[in-house]
């Protein structure tokens, strides 16, 4: 019988069987945002100082205006906040694991993006305009891991250490342009690939007694500079979820679960300067269910913010979803 566990990581979307098996999977994946902490208008006169964005993360504008504008810094793009302001970023993700003698796992995860962002008023100077959505789809990066996979066992529970590493490879699009005129690369923040290294080291921990058990895990990853000499800034996350097992037929088991999942990240960088409006905290209450029918498996998991600390005004998380189909097989 084949059981199964999920959790969401921005670092990397962690599946894994509770049984080590190889697998095939395709996934999709939903992360949105919307509101912010607070509003604020900027005047016309105002508006014409917006000249030097590089220089935005720091000061104030002219008459103790407030500074209005998108991450990252410093492309010419500002924005007047607004409820209607909204940012969704879509994957379609293919992942093949392969697992050797029990001792070790390998995984290849290879994500397809779709990243929308809308901002009722975007302030493109020195014409404003307004219902301005921007939309970028293309391949991001592969990431490549491999796990080794400890396991204790006694009379009554099974407990399983999984240390492992992961690797981000700039293989995805990071250079797509606007459709505009002058022709400009779009954000990195929203490019589907990075254009650079990032490194994760993590470890897994599970407990397993009879039908069900605790999952816990935590990973760091730190970037190299990509496209448009830009960095992503060095992200630390850690969950801890319950799991529970029930054999509804046969050939058909439910395992729900539910727990919490934590990220904190540092301030991106940009030409080597930290950009005010990236990284932060924020925690997520997580519910999920595994579906399993013999060999195949359905995986559902939703994540809702509880506590968010964001840097400055950044558009805040509005929640996550993830579904997977899954087939796994025994090599």
């Amino acid at each position: 019988m084949q059981k199964s566990y999920a959790c969401d990581s921005c670092n990397f979307f962690e599946y894994s069987l509770l049984q080590n098996k190889s697998y095939f999977g395709v996934f999709y994946r939903h992360r949105g945002f919307n509101d912010y902490k607070s509003y604020s208008s900027i005047s016309s006169a105002a508006q014409s100082v917006l000249t030097y964005p590089q220089q935005l993360s720091t000061t104030l504008l002219p008459g103790n205006y407030p500074i209005i504008m998108h991450e990252p810094e410093g492309n010419n793009l500002y924005v007047q906040k607004s409820k209607e302001d909204f940012e969704t970023y879509q994957t379609i993700e293919v992942r093949g694991n392969f697992t050797l003698k029990n001792k070790w796992n390998f995984t290849a995860v290879l994500p397809y993006e779709f990243n929308k962002v809308y901002y009722e008023e975007y302030l493109d100077l020195p014409r404003p305009s307004r219902d301005t959505t921007l939309f970028v789809q293309g391949w991001g990066d592969l990431t490549l891991a491999a796990d080794y996979i400890w396991m204790i066992y006694n009379q009554k529970s099974r407990h399983t250490i999984r240390p492992g590493f992961a690797v981000n490879l700039p293989t995805g699009q990071a250079l797509i342009k606007s459709d505009n005129e002058s022709a400009n690369y779009f954000d990195p923040i929203i490019q589907p690939g990075k254009n650079a290294f990032a490194f994760i080291p993590r470890v897994n921990y599970q407990w397993f007694l009879t039908n069900q058990g605790i999952n816990t895990g935590l990973s760091y990853q730190f970037s190299t500079e990509g496209a448009q000499n830009y960095q992503g800034g060095n992200s630390f996350n850690v969950y801890a979820i319950y799991f529970h097992q029930f054999q509804a037929t046969d050939k058909v088991l439910l395992a729900p679960n539910a727990g919490l999942y934590y990220e904190a990240s540092q301030k991106d960088l940009w030409n080597d300067v930290k950009q005010n409006l990236t990284g932060g905290r924020v925690a997520f209450a997580q519910i999920g269910l595994d579906f399993n029918i013999s060999q195949t498996t359905l995986n559902l998991v939703f994540q809702k913010p509880i506590s968010q600390q964001l840097n400055g005004n950044q558009i805040l998380h509005s929640g996550r979803l993830s579904v997977g189909i899954i087939r796994n097989f025994k090599l």
